[in-house]
Parts: structure tokens; C-alpha cells; sequence
């Protein structure tokens, strides 16, 4: 569930739009992890809005995906946001200001994920209108295409 003012979105499970992707260790590259959670469309202030979070890999030392469980990552800066290529998309995609994600548990290929911050709603504002948003979801844990065909959400 996402929260932006009073307003509340209920995760969209379709079409492979919300995922953990766990991205294992190879010779090239270490391990990562990347997070991208879709709403489905919702009232915002008048407008329909299909809100969606993108936050791009991260490096871990951990090999298994079990082993993210406890795992934070945190962006104190939209410069950091935009160089990492992270966004959220309310209408149109936009750096993050800030934010703090969690891997709270993983159960059954399911993530239990927390993300707080600041977004940005309209970036052609002057100056740009941000706001504070709360996300609680269980989403599906990814780690290779076949893992798309297991799921029955």
C-alpha cells in the first residue's frame, strides 16, 4: 500500500509490475538487488494516477535472497536519486528527494518492503511541489524469468 497525503494506493500485481528482483554474483559483477512496485490507479486530488517506484540495483555482499532480509538502503539527495537513475512516477517519472527502503521479511517468494521519503509531485513547479509518501507491500521476489510462471497472485 502506498500513502501520499490522505490518499492511498493498493499495489498492482498485473502485467509483472511490482518485484524484488534478485540479481545473483557472476564473474563481472557482484550481487544486487532492485525493487520496482506498481499501484494500481487511484483518486489524486482529482486526477486518476497510476503511481509506480523504481529504485534501480543495489550491490550486496549477500548471496542468497533470503539473506536481504534486514537489508536498508537509503538516498539523502535528489542528485544521488537522479545519478542512480531512481524515480517515482506520479505524472511523469522524477528523482526522489530522499528515501529509506527495508527488507523487512521474505516469505513464501513474497518481500515484505517499507519505503519512506520525499517525492517529487510536480517537478515543472516552481519551485517543484514535494511531498511525503509511505509504502507497506508484500511484492514477489524475482531472481530469474522462470520465477514469473511459479507465482499465483
Amino acid at each position: 500500500m502506498l500513502k501520499i497525503k490522505d490518499f492511498t494506493f493498493q499495489e498492482d500485481w498485473e502485467n509483472r509490475r511490482s518485484c524484488l528482483m534478485f540479481f545473483k554474483a557472476d564473474l563481472e559483477e557482484s550481487a544486487s538487488w532492485a525493487v520496482d512496485i506498481g499501484f494500481k490507479p487511484g483518486d489524486f486530488e482529482g486526477n486518476e494516477i497510476s503511481p509506480s517506484l523504481c529504485i534501480n540495483p543495489i550491490d550486496t555482499d549477500k548471496s542468497t535472497v533470503k539473506e536481504l532480509v534486514g537489508t536498508t538502503f537509503s538516498v539523502k539527495t535528489a542528485l544521488d536519486s537522479e545519478e542512480r537513475e531512481d524515480s517515482f512516477y506520479i505524472y511523469e517519472n522524477e528523482p526522489l528527494l530522499e528515501y529509506r527502503i527495508e527488507i523487512l521479511d521474505i516469505v513464501e517468494a513474497k518481500a515484505h518492503i517499507k519505503c519512506n521519503g520525499v517525492l517529487i509531485l510536480d517537478g515543472y513547479a516552481e519551485p517543484w511541489i514535494e511531498e511525503r509518501f509511505q509504502i507497506d507491500s508484500w511484492i514477489p521476489v524475482i531472481e530469474s524469468v522462470q520465477d514469473w510462471d511459479k507465482l499465483s497472485l
